[in-house]
């Protein structure tokens, strides 16, 4: 790539202009390089390139403005040829509008309390979802935004974050827990990444998670059945729950089918579906595949979070269904993301998630999102700011 831009250098003659503001060292050049990567990545809409959002052209257009009265889409091209299709649910603008709006939080609550709102992330081994992490922010995100970067994305956004490893193969349950309760009074958000090995007790870590600090919802489904409406969301359910009510899907009363179970998606997404009116029907990659398809045919809502690419047939979709895609795979081979729906999903859905670029962008906005709110709801709580708060950060709450 380096190559590359050396010879459009020579080609349009930029090497004969005396730049002084350009240099020939490699380790130059590849940062600049890296840095036109990032800035054309946050283009994306949806999982594609080239195309415009009128919010961002809005925001541009009153920024260049500066106060003086004009139609903020003036100039906008309104024959939607720059727009992404009327039926791709995109993630990435409402992404970077709640990451915004988190750093907004995190930089009001260091101006008051003289700290950063701060998060603690636990993980046992190499999770296999993240094998490819460095390759999925090259090809999709930034660090500044990323799932799998998360210290650099608090840092950029105005959080303190720390990263805990621990090896899978000498690591014991009482070893995290330690850990735990070690930093729990320090931090305001703990995020324990599942899952975790097999000889480790997770039931007893997720436990020793208090809820007011449980940022990755893990406790979300039990403690929303005792009542508790004001414990955090599981953070890839919410992103998916975002992106329904962001484009007004209409779930209630239809018949939602999840594909998947696990406790930190499947379970807590399906519940999330039941509570806004959807009847919900939950199966998994073990049901055999006639059950499967004729299931999957039946859905007004599919959900897919299996991780399985090929799991599903878009033949199988009636038409006219709403997909969201959650379940993403890494081909190594393909060099891609895949969903776990093979085939042409867009012929027979009315609105679906694209893979990338739907559900993926949300992830980190909320994390961040949920530990702004966890942090100015244990200063609040404490006493200290009963009487002066004035409530800043509404909106995150």
């Amino acid at each position: 790539a380096i190559q590359a831009v050396v010879e459009a250098q020579k080609m349009l003659g930029l090497d004969d202009e005396a730049n002084d503001h350009w240099h020939e060292s490699l380790e130059f050049q590849t940062e600049m390089l890296s840095l036109c990567n990032n800035h054309v990545k946050e283009g994306f809409i949806g999982d594609r390139l080239g195309v415009l959002d009128p919010t961002r052209w809005s925001e541009a257009t009153e920024w260049l403005l500066e106060g003086h009265s004009a139609d903020p889409l003036f100039g906008w091209d309104k024959t939607g040829l720059w727009e992404p299709p009327k039926n791709l649910l995109a993630g990435n603008e409402i992404g970077r509008i709640i990451l915004e709006r988190a750093k907004n939080s995190a930089v009001k609550f260091t101006k008051k309390y003289g700290r950063k709102p701060s998060l603690a992330v636990i993980t046992v081994g190499d999770l296999s979802r993240y094998e490819h992490a460095n390759r999925r922010v090259q090809l999709y995100s930034n660090p500044s935004n990323s799932w799998f970067t998360k210290t650099d994305t608090g840092a950029a956004n105005g959080f303190d974050v720390t990263e805990i490893h621990f090896d899978a193969s000498t690591t014991t349950t009482e070893d995290i827990l330690s850990e735990i309760y070690k930093i729990r009074d320090k931090v305001d958000g703990i995020q324990a990444m599942w899952p975790f090995p097999e000889h480790v007790d997770s039931a007893r870590i997720f436990n020793a998670i208090p809820v007011p600090k449980d940022v990755d919802g893990i406790h979300f489904v039990g403690q929303r059945e005792l009542g508790n409406e004001d414990v955090y969301p599981p953070v890839t359910p919410a992103a998916a729950m975002e992106l329904i009510k962001e484009y007004k899907v209409d779930i209630k009363g239809k018949h939602a089918v999840v594909v998947g179970r696990s406790p930190i998606v499947g379970s807590p997404l399906a519940y999330m579906l039941r509570q806004a009116g959807a009847a919900v029907t939950i199966v998994h990659t073990d049901v055999d595949k006639e059950t499967l398809k004729e299931l999957v045919g039946q859905a007004d809502i599919l959900v897919s979070c299996a991780g399985s690419p090929g799991a599903l047939q878009a033949e199988w979709l009636k038409d006219g269904v709403g997909v969201i895609n959650v379940g993403t795979t890494f081909s190594e081979s393909q060099d891609c993301l895949l969903p776990d729906i093979e085939g042409d999903i867009e012929s027979k859905a009315s609105r679906y998630s694209p893979v990338p670029g739907g559900v993926g962008p949300l992830s980190s906005p909320i994390l961040f999102r949920n530990v702004a709110q966890a942090a100015w709801d244990q200063m609040e709580g404490n006493g200290e700011v009963s009487a002066t708060w004035d409530k800043e950060p509404a909106y995150i709450r």
